[in-house]
């Protein structure tokens, strides 16, 4: 019986080695699968950070803004990992980089197709009254007019979008199935549980385009009832100078609120 205590003291140590080894890999899956879900929320946040900045600036005076915002995005992401990670890089941290990467561009792909055609709609090109008889200026005009549409769409489901675009990488990622659940859960409450769809209206927007676009082609159909003075129109027909003064009237009524709808696309709360 006493040849079997070493034995027993043996076994015993092995178990609790065995023990303490597999806590301690559970504790550091556990605080890996944590830094793996705050990095993607802090790349999240990035984006939508780049996106309020978006949201407040001044096309008009401004018009390449989007593209300083798209490096930016991309610089501010790229520093995360680094910022981020404490320990040794695994192999779910570079999972998450990646991740973290195809939304960033995805992110900078959205925000150009929501503001670019915005920027364009800004430039002076647009108002140019030297240009309103020429048919080449007309069609680039229905063009931007025509990406705008594309641009309200985008702009009306942001926060949908941008859901279902996190939902997708993450599960067409290399993350375990724990790692996505907690992804996800720290995505939406750090970050996505304090944004909501802004006050952005799609039926405004449409109006407002759909009477520049008028605009425009009542001016092109017509070359020859008026001609340009002083900077501005002179009309000679009265029936074309009512329905144009109509338009145009229209159109600078709603044109403060108008760029005001791209100001409210995402709003936060509380």
């Amino acid at each position: 019986m006493k040849k079997l205590y070493p034995l027993l003291a043996f076994v015993l140590v092995i178990a609790i080695a065995a023990l303490y080894g597999l806590n301690h890999y559970r504790e550091l899956r556990e605080h890996q699968r944590q830094q793996t879900a705050h990095l993607l929320a802090s790349c999240v946040n990035q984006g939508l950070l780049s996106l309020f900045r978006l949201q407040a600036n001044d096309w008009r005076a401004q018009p390449e803004f989007y593209r300083e915002q798209e490096r930016k995005l991309e610089e501010s992401v790229a520093q995360l990992p680094q910022q981020l990670l404490d320990g040794e890089i695994f192999a779910e941290w570079q999972e998450a980089i990646t991740i973290c990467e195809k939304l960033t561009r995805h992110s900078n792909l959205q925000h150009g197709t929501i503001f670019r055609p915005l920027s364009d709609f800004a430039a002076r090109d647009m108002t140019d009254a030297r240009t309103l008889k020429d048919r080449g200026s007309l069609r680039r005009r229905q063009r931007i007019i025509g990406r705008l549409d594309v641009s309200a769409q985008a702009a009306d489901h942001y926060m949908q979008d941008l859901r279902t675009d996190i939902k997708n990488l993450l599960n067409g990622g290399g993350l375990s199935l724990k790692s996505r659940e907690r992804a996800l859960q720290e995505i939406n409450a750090e970050v996505l549980d304090y944004y909501r769809r802004g006050n952005f209206s799609k039926r405004q927007v449409d109006a407002h385009l759909r009477r520049v676009q008028k605009y425009y082609q009542v001016l092109a159909d017509n070359p020859r009832g008026y001609s340009l003075r002083g900077g501005g129109l002179y009309f000679y027909d009265a029936r074309l100078r009512r329905e144009v003064e109509n338009l145009n009237s229209a159109i600078l009524q709603g044109d403060n609120q108008f760029f005001a709808n791209w100001k409210q696309i995402v709003q936060r709360q509380q």
